[in-house]
C-alpha cells in the first residue's frame, strides 16, 4: 500500500476519534476539577461555548498534529526495517504523552514510562507493517487482502486505544492549559477586576481527558468494528 494510503486511513479514525472527544468533554467538569477557585470558575462557566472554541478546540487541534507527526516518524521507522532505538527520540519528541510527564516525575519512573511509550510505537508499527507492504494502493482493499477480519479487529482493539498510557501509568501525566480569561472570553469588559485581578487561569484537565477520550475511543472503535464487518461481508 502506499504510504499516503495509510496515512490517509490512520488520519481518518484520529479525527473521528478527536471529533467524538470534543463532543464528550465538558468543561464544567475540567473547571470544577482542576480549574482555579470557585469565584472565577462560575463566571467562566457562563461562558462555556467560548472557552470550548478558544481553548479545548486548539488543544485537541495541537494533539492531532502531534499523533499525526509522530505517525510520519512511525512510517519512517517500518519503511527502514530499523531498530526501533534509532527512532527513539523523533518519535518522543513528537509525542504528547511525553509532553504531558509531569515535572516532578522521579527520574527512574520518567525513565520506565518513556521506555514504554516507545516500545506502543514499537507495536504499533509490527501491526502496520503488513499493510505497509501490502500491494494494493487504497486502505481498505490493503486491510482485507492483508489481514484476516480478526487480526484487523485486534488490530483496532489493541493499537488504536489512545488512552493506554494515561491508564497504564496513573498519576505519570498532567495535562493543563494556561489562559488569560479576557482575551479568551473576548476581552468583556472589567472581566479582570471581576476575576480579582489574575492575569493567567490554569485548568488541569487531565482527569477530564481521560474520561472524554475513554468514551470517544470506545465508539469510534465500535464504529471501526462495524466497518471492518461490512468490509469483510
Amino acid at each position: 500500500m502506499t504510504r499516503a494510503a495509510v496515512r490517509e486511513g490512520f488520519e481518518r479514525y484520529v479525527d473521528r476519534a478527536l471529533d467524538r472527544t470534543a463532543e464528550a468533554f465538558r468543561v464544567a467538569r475540567a473547571l470544577r476539577e482542576g480549574g482555579p477557585g470557585s469565584g472565577v470558575v462560575d463566571r467562566l462557566l457562563g461562558n462555556s461555548d467560548l472557552l470550548r472554541e478558544r481553548v479545548v478546540r486548539p488543544e485537541l487541534d495541537a494533539h492531532r498534529a502531534q499523533v499525526l507527526d509522530q505517525f510520519e516518524t512511525l512510517l519512517d521507522f517500518v519503511e527502514s526495517g530499523d531498530d526501533i532505538e534509532g527512532y527513539r527520540e523523533p518519535l518522543l519528541a513528537a509525542d504528547a504523552y511525553d509532553d504531558a510527564l509531569r515535572p516532578d516525575l522521579p527520574a527512574e519512573r520518567r525513565g520506565r514510562v518513556r521506555d514504554r511509550l516507545v516500545e506502543r510505537q514499537r507495536r504499533f508499527g509490527e501491526a502496520i507493517a503488513p499493510l505497509v507492504a501490502a500491494e494494493q494502493e487504497a486502505f481498505w482493499p490493503a486491510v482485507t487482502a492483508t489481514l484476516p477480519h480478526e487480526e484487523a479487529v485486534a488490530l483496532v482493539e489493541n493499537h488504536f486505544a489512545f488512552t493506554g498510557p494515561l491508564r497504564d501509568h496513573p498519576g505519570a501525566f498532567r495535562m493543563a492549559v494556561t489562559f488569560d480569561p479576557g482575551e479568551v472570553l473576548g476581552g468583556l469588559a472589567g472581566l479582570g477586576a471581576t476575576l480579582g485581578g489574575l492575569p493567567t487561569v490554569e485548568v488541569d484537565y487531565t482527569d477530564e481527558a481521560l474520561r472524554a477520550m475513554r468514551r470517544a475511543e470506545e465508539a469510534v472503535i465500535a464504529d471501526t468494528k462495524r466497518d471492518l464487518a461490512e468490509r469483510y461481508g
